[in-house]
């Protein structure tokens, strides 16, 4: 009977046992503190997605830009959390609480501030408006810009066709000033040539041609300085049936320019030479005498055969968007299907090795070809000041996909011919949307000289300084060939070679307007005030001065959520994901080997538990608790294996201990889940939210689980099941919206 009394005992204690260690049943009964730290888990991450935009437009990446794709930084943090746990650990040992509590305490003031002054600003500060820029002044001018000058002056033609006769065709000439107004102009016969001319800037003079004559202009007030003919006008009987090329000057002369050596030479000797490019593409040298133009007809220079090159395909009868003399030594070359920059030589080689083959010429020597291909021609094109080397000049080719290149000018020629070195710090080559419509280059601002003006299909950018960030976005498109100019503070637009519908010429429209400067830069960056940061410090003060008098649960928390969320966001938007979740992975291997091998972690804990400081949060089971009585380790208790005199002892049945009134949860469980959700945001430029709130859910599945360990009365390592989870949370949603580019960043070392 005894034994059956005994037996009953034994399954009574057993059901109850069974009963208390029920998981749900624990679960329902520490939910209260569940739910407070999910709540606080969330909180804290959500505070630091609010913070976000600030930090990113401030620059507050603790490596830099580029330092948040390099895995050392990365190594560097990990470190330092070796460091901080040991030094915390031997001042502990020490007992040396007080230098502990106020060297953290210190520690602490800094972390809130990364959250109460920004968040103070975002509260208190308001956000400039930039104010849209425009045209208030449309001018339209019957003349066609035939050439932009390195001064920011024009030069224009007016086409007259004769409607009887070929011999009264006529041009006329006019050069404007940069804004607009008429310099000089001439009217000038084109028999037997047509009415229309190029022009080529020249260190001596404007250089035009219509295919058969060849004019040079002075710069200044516009006299023709000489007259040369692409025929043999000796004994030209002034018709049109009497026009005879010269001999080794085949085609016609597409553009000329005029260049002066010998400015004081004798009558008749050689003062210069024209290099002339023709239909047939060759460079041909024609030198020039002095005194020639004497009982000639209309005073026109005789000029001999020197030398002729081959050049580059560039199809200049097909029209040109630059064609200039770049220096002493050098004509640039620029058409839609490639540019050149060719040096100006006396003399051609001859051939070597017999007798050369017909129609054989000697190549011309190129500074620099650049070919494109036909699908993608170039659009516009500026030869500006270098940003980043004083005095070194670039190439700046725009193409019809919005694609643009940069070359360094590279007038020693210590390259091997034709290659300039493309220019590697200039980023933006694939950010513009095509066609490229005009590259510009000058000073708005007035300080640290010029800027580079873009214009594209979106509308006109002008990038300034070094860094060349866009400080002025005009939302304006333009037509395509058209130059963009500045008179101090009056921003022009010159669309060149429009038609115009009511008498049928070629016209050119000025569009100008006038640029604030107070309200029409783009903001960038942060404002900072005076007053929003005064109140975000006297914020973490008081917040401070609260934990320190009355260190309670509460105040613990709300500083350890505002400190975990400036943690979160600074971190966030220091490393791109992937380097993140490198950092995740091994902090979750650390934490593990923390708290189960050397179990130093729960000293940790148990020292931070003790100074209520908030590098942990804390989830009230029930009404009443207070953390100012909270005594007890969070290590597990020690468990004795039973003595075996004991066997046969009668079994007593003992009421368990009542579960802990609180959870803790260290931040740093807080910090690496939220860090990765922060990082998706910031670094992922499409659906980045929603793959950092994929992470988010994550995190928020891995803290279920290790919910159920600890209801279960088995308290576990935190980093690697919310890692964990945060991590898969982070790959399924990069998958699905975005896909590969969620996980490349070009990571080094």
């Amino acid at each position: 009977m005894g034994e059956s009394v005994s037996e009953d005992h034994v399954k009574r204690v057993e059901r109850e046992l069974a009963k208390e260690d029920s998981l749900l049943a624990n679960m329902i009964q520490q939910a209260p503190g569940m739910i407070g730290m999910a709540l606080m888990f969330i909180v804290t991450i959500l505070i630091g997605l609010w913070l976000q935009p600030w930090f990113n437009s401030a620059g507050l990446q603790a490596f830099g830009e580029s330092g948040s794709t390099q895995a050392r930084w990365v190594g560097l943090q990990l470190v330092s959390i070796f460091v901080f746990t040991f030094l915390i650990l031997w001042l502990a040992k020490r007992h040396l609480q007080h230098v502990i509590k106020y060297g953290l305490l210190f520690v602490l003031f800094l972390a809130l501030c990364y959250t109460t002054v920004p968040g103070a600003h975002i509260l208190l500060v308001p956000e400039i408006e930039t104010e849209s820029f425009v045209f208030t002044d449309n001018q339209v001018i019957d003349e066609e810009v035939i050439s932009l000058n390195s001064d920011g002056s024009m030069v224009t033609q007016i086409v007259r066709w004769d409607d009887f006769t070929v011999e009264n065709h006529t041009f006329v000439i006019s050069k404007r000033s940069a804004n607009t107004s008429l310099e000089w102009q001439h009217e000038i016969n084109s028999f037997p040539g047509p009415p229309m001319i190029t022009v080529m800037e020249g260190n001596y003079a404007y250089t035009a041609t219509n295919g058969y004559w060849i004019w040079s202009f002075d710069k200044t007030n516009g006299d023709i300085l000489s007259k040369y003919a692409c025929f043999q006008a000796a004994d030209w009987n002034e018709s049109e049936d009497d026009v005879r090329l010269i001999q080794g000057l085949e085609g016609s002369c597409v553009t000329a320019l005029e260049v002066i050596e010998y400015p004081d030479a004798d009558f008749e000797q050689v003062k210069g030479a024209l290099y002339i490019t023709t239909g047939a593409n060759e460079l041909v040298r024609m030198n020039t005498f002095n005194g020639t133009n004497q009982d000639t007809y209309e005073n026109t220079s005789y000029a001999a055969l020197q030398a002729k090159w081959a050049f580059p395909q560039l199809q200049l009868n097909e029209g040109h968007l630059e064609i200039s003399q770049y220096d002493q030594d050098s004509i640039l070359l620029v058409t839609s299907t490639g540019a050149a920059m060719i040096l100006l030589e006396e003399t051609s080689d001859a051939f070597i090795g017999g007798t050369p083959p017909s129609g054989w010429v000697d190549s011309s020597t190129a500074e620099w070809i650049y070919e494109v291909e036909l699908e993608n021609p170039i659009t516009a094109f500026t030869v500006a000041d270098s940003p980043w080397e004083e005095g070194e000049k670039l190439a700046v080719v725009g193409h019809q996909d919005g694609l643009i290149k940069t070359f360094i000018i590279d007038e020693d020629i210590d390259k091997p011919l034709g290659m300039f070195e493309e220019e590697k710090r200039f980023k933006g080559g694939d950010s513009f949307k095509g066609p490229i419509n005009a590259i510009n280059s000058f000073d708005l601002d007035g300080n640290n000289g010029n800027e580079l003006w873009i214009a594209d299909a979106d509308g006109i950018h002008g990038l300034f300084y070094s860094s060349l960030i866009e400080y002025v976005t005009l939302d304006l498109v333009v037509d395509e060939q058209s130059q963009l100019s500045v008179d101090g503070a009056e921003i022009k637009v010159i669309s060149a070679g429009v038609i115009n519908q009511t008498n049928m010429v070629y016209s050119m429209e000025i569009q100008s307007g006038e640029f604030d400067y107070n309200s029409m830069y783009n903001s960038y960056g942060i404002q900072l005030s005076d007053t929003a940061t005064l109140i975000g410090l006297a914020v973490a003060i008081m917040l401070m001065i609260a934990l320190m008098i009355h260190p309670e649960w509460y105040v613990v928390n709300t500083v350890g959520v505002i400190v975990g969320a400036g943690v979160v966001v600074m971190l966030g938007v220091t490393f791109v994901p992937t380097l993140i979740v490198i950092f995740m992975i091994l902090a979750a291997i650390y934490d593990a080997w923390a708290v189960y091998r050397s179990k130093h972690m729960l000293d940790l804990a148990d020292t931070m538990i003790g100074l209520n400081l908030p590098i942990l949060l804390v989830a009230p089971q029930e009404s009443g608790y207070s953390m100012l009585d909270e005594k007890d380790s969070i290590r597990p208790v020690e468990t004795t294996s039973m003595d075996a005199s004991n066997e046969n002892a009668p079994i007593v049945m003992k009421k368990r201990k009542k579960p802990k009134e609180a959870m803790f949860m260290g931040l740093g469980d807080v910090i690496f889940p939220g860090m990765l959700v922060i990082s998706c945001v910031n670094s992922i430029q499409t659906s980045g939210l929603a793959v950092g709130i994929s992470a988010l859910i994550g995190g928020l599945f891995g803290y279920l689980v290790l919910m159920g360990f600890v209801a279960s009365g088995r308290p576990q390592a935190g980093l690697p099941l919310l890692n964990g989870g945060a991590i898969l949370g982070y790959l399924i949603g990069g998958m699905i919206f975005v896909g590969s580019a969620a996980f490349s960043f070009g990571i080094s070392f």
